[in-house]
């Protein structure tokens, strides 16, 4: 009967899942309320209302089916909802991995997964948002599966094929959870025969998952091609010298975690949390390594992991030679995170420095989080004030448009130049109070002539075609052009045969 098998799977549940399952809900749904309720697309938004997420050419082979779990349609509540279930999930399968037992470090590893920045970046491209948080899933979900059966690895592999080809990112997200395992492990004192076996597991999980992927990669780019962006069609070509990759790796850490300490911008609560979350690490280090008497060779280990983290955090700048990461690339960094949490959870000797560490971890966690989640807010205001002058801008224009002769006649828009719309809060405040939060900065998202034609479509329901790349590069230099004035002048509209031409520089 029903009620018997929900009773015994009810049953069948640890204390610490459900702890990880309902913090990371409620923690989720309080920081991200706001996107859930509120349509706020962004320059890909609009034009992915309904897409089949067919995105093949850049190498996301599996972010189409994944997607269409719930639905193709942008529906920011249940891609939402799907979001947390995600989420929520892999706090469970982080939990379940590193055998958190304090409640504490549950919550706090929960409400770290969901409020980390990635999170709330990937809610600004809301139509996909939901198969992102599946891909991270999957990658946790590969790695607990090698850990926990003998031949895990088997099926894992595939699961990392799934996952990296939902979002190549995925793989750094892999990388750096499989190192802090490693640490932790070596911290307490696990033999090198166990220890090294299971490494070698996750090496060949990972070896056979990118291996598959990779051959159904460079299959497309044969036949397909790829497309350029980030790199993607330059994948496996000559990628230059170690020691220049490896400056980049530490210039893109330094510049998420210090911004404010290496360049112009302002130093944030952000950056100053980071300083101490390095500080926590090193520190919890330390302690554990005194507490457990971890041997010198062991130490050495230690510290290479140590190392290491942000290298394979950033691991893609091995993969392709013009790779640039963003926000939305940097998941990885959420288990960085939590490696203090994993080190106090395991902190149980009534020694000073033990409590020290464990009530410094607690409040610096609780703060990060806190902070997390008023970056990810602040983030959804500014989409929102960015739509709304999108928005705005696109109803001057069509009103200006409605006025211009010859206006019933014309089926096509071309709109040359760029909107000149710049306030001091969207593009001074919030990129100077946040980190660069991919896909909800700036003041307006509309700059291409098929973005104002899909807006105008869309959201006020009026059916004008863009104009052809073509039929732009015509209009460049044009004798039309040179005698229209930028916008707002008066001649900065005019209607030529069928086509409205919107000169805004």
């Amino acid at each position: 009967m029903p009620e018997d098998f929900f009773s015994n799977f009810n049953r069948m549940l640890k204390r610490e899942w459900k702890i990880a399952f309902i913090s990371a809900v409620i923690i989720g749904f309080l920081t991200h309320m706001f996107v859930f309720t509120n349509a706020l697309p962004n320059h890909d938004g609009i034009l992915n209302i309904y897409s089949e997420q067919k995105k093949y050419t850049s190498g996301r082979f599996f972010l189409g089916p994944v997607s269409g779990v719930g639905s193709y349609f942008d529906l920011p509540w249940i891609n939402g909802l799907l979001s947390m279930v995600y989420l929520a999930l892999i706090a469970v399968f982080l939990t379940e991995f590193f055998k958190l037992t304090k409640k504490t470090s549950i919550v706090l590893t929960a409400g770290l997964i969901v409020t980390f920045p990635t999170v709330a970046s990937t809610f600004s491209y809301m139509f996909t948002a939901d198969a992102y948080m599946a891909g991270f899933l999957l990658g946790v979900l590969a790695v607990w599966m090698t850990g926990k059966y003998k031949y895990g690895f088997l099926p894992a592999s595939t699961i990392v094929y799934v996952s990296v080809g939902i979002y190549q990112a995925n793989l750094t997200l892999i990388l750096t959870l499989v190192t802090v395992w490693m640490v932790t492990e070596l911290i307490k004192n696990t033999l090198y025969k166990p220890l090294f076996l299971l490494l070698s597991k996750y090496m060949v999980m990972t070896t056979i998952g990118m291996g598959l992927y990779a051959v159904t990669f460079k299959l497309y780019q044969r036949y397909e091609g790829m497309t350029n962006y980030q790199g993607l069609d330059q994948v496996g070509m000559s990628l230059g010298n170690v020691g220049e990759q490896l400056r980049e790796i530490i210039d893109t850490f330094k510049e998420f975690l210090f911004r404010g300490f290496f360049t112009d911008y302002p130093v944030n609560l952000f950056e100053i949390l980071n300083v101490l979350l390095i500080v926590a690490i090193v520190a919890g280090l330390i302690i554990s390594i005194i507490v457990h008497k971890v041997a010198l060779a062991r130490i050495g280990l230690i510290v290479i992991g140590f190392v290491l983290l942000p290298v394979f955090s950033f691991f893609l700048y091995f993969v392709s030679p013009a790779v640039s990461y963003h926000m939305l690339m940097v998941m990885s960094l959420a288990i960085i995170y939590i490696l203090p949490i994993i080190l106090y959870d395991r902190m149980h000797k009534p020694l000073l420095s033990v409590q020290w560490f464990s009530w410094g971890t607690v409040i610096l966690a609780a703060l990060i989080i806190f902070n997390f989640s008023i970056i990810s807010n602040i983030a959804y205001f500014n989409m929102n004030l960015k739509y709304e002058k999108s928005y705005g801008y696109t109803l001057r224009i069509l009103d200006r448009i409605e006025q211009t002769e010859g206006y019933e006649n014309a089926d096509t828009l071309a709109v040359i130049g760029y909107p000149n719309v710049e306030t001091d809060l969207g593009s001074n405040t919030v990129p100077q109070s946040i980190p660069s939060m991919t896909g909800a900065m700036g003041d307006i998202f509309l700059s291409q002539t098929y973005q104002f034609s899909v807006m105008l479509h869309h959201f006020i329901g009026e059916n004008i075609e863009a104009a052809s790349n073509g039929q732009l590069e015509e209009l460049q230099g044009s004798r039309t052009l040179e005698q229209m004035d930028a916008w707002p002048a008066e001649s900065s509209v005019r209607v030529v045969d069928d086509t409205v031409i919107v000169k805004l520089r």
